[in-house]
């Protein structure tokens, strides 16, 4: 079972080049769950110690700022060719409303897919994982822990964060859980969460982060770049809180079945030595970083993940 602890306690599952014994300090910023509801193996750290911010990776704010600044503009395309059409102002502002309402009404409907659908991870309801996140929740500062469902099918092993107005959510694939119900590995699920979680303290989940770089999709390479920016970001949030947990990436690429007969060291060295105008190309479009440019930044902690070259 997984039992939080203070990061002065947590060691490195593997070697890491170049970087330092893992500290991730929280403390009097940290907010626990009431005395009651708390979980009797959950641990908080010491009080007298401080939440230290994980920064954002170096691209994610320039990558931010242009997505941002594509949005205005296609906003001011929508704006003028509605005027020079119709003439009204009305209609200009109810064709600029019409975006955010489409997309609060998509991530309504997701939510409520969610809590319609899935089951929801509580005290009762998956235990080892409710814990987890309540207790990672707490260690990265937020002022709640987001709720948490399970996913059937979907994407193998994947995990998500989104939200819909002030509420905030995880989903965890069902692929994490034996057929009991228990965690297949509690370290390599208490990654995961802490990358969510990593999300949504980095503000990734937010409504109008949304729509302010809802622009940036629409340029090929531009939105997927932001992305991969954002991933790294919350892989580092997950890192700062649970290193010992970073060969949870293995699940992503062998599964469940075979993810402990993956080598991370060799997966991460073909990130350096694979070549090819194809692969580049690969990795300029996809909204992921991919596992060999993941495992090797989660290796070597001196580099920042690769984002474009």
């Amino acid at each position: 079972m997984f039992h939080p602890t203070c990061p002065e306690g947590r060691a490195t599952a593997w070697p890491v080049h170049g970087a330092p014994a893992p500290t991730a300090p929280s403390g009097a910023g940290t907010r626990l769950p009431p005395a009651a509801d708390r979980p009797a193996d959950l641990v908080p750290c010491d009080a007298d110690e401080e939440l230290v911010p994980t920064p954002a990776h170096p691209w994610e704010g320039p990558l931010l700022a242009a997505c941002a600044a594509v949005t205005l503009l296609m906003a001011a395309v929508l704006a003028r060719t509605v005027w020079a059409a119709t003439g009204s102002w009305e209609y200009v502002v109810c064709a600029l409303a019409a975006v955010p309402a489409v997309c609060w009404a998509a991530r309504g409907l997701l939510y409520a897919r969610r809590r319609a659908e899935s089951v929801k991870i509580s005290p009762t309801q998956f235990p080892e994982a409710y814990r987890t996140v309540v207790s990672l929740a707490a260690d990265m500062g937020l002022s709640r822990p987001p709720e948490a469902y399970v996913r059937i099918g979907g994407r193998p092993c994947g995990t998500d964060a989104s939200g819909h107005g002030r509420r905030r959510y995880l989903v965890l694939s069902d692929a994490l859980f034996d057929g009991g119900g228990g965690l297949r590995d509690p370290e390599a699920l208490a990654f995961l969460v802490a990358h969510q979680l990593g999300h949504v303290a980095a503000g990734h989940t937010g409504f109008w982060r949304r729509m302010a770089t809802i622009g940036g999709d629409l340029v090929p390479g531009l939105g997927s770049a932001l992305a991969r920016a954002m991933e790294y970001t919350a892989d580092d949030h997950a890192y700062s809180r649970f290193p010992e947990g970073a060969h949870a990436v293995r699940l992503l690429a062998g599964g469940t079945r075979l993810y402990t007969r993956v080598n991370m060291g060799e997966m991460a060295d073909r990130a350096r030595t694979d070549r090819g105008c194809s692969l580049l190309l690969y990795h300029l479009l996809i909204r992921r970083p991919s596992n060999t440019r993941r495992m090797a930044a989660l290796r070597d902690r001196t580099r920042r993940g690769r984002v474009f070259l």
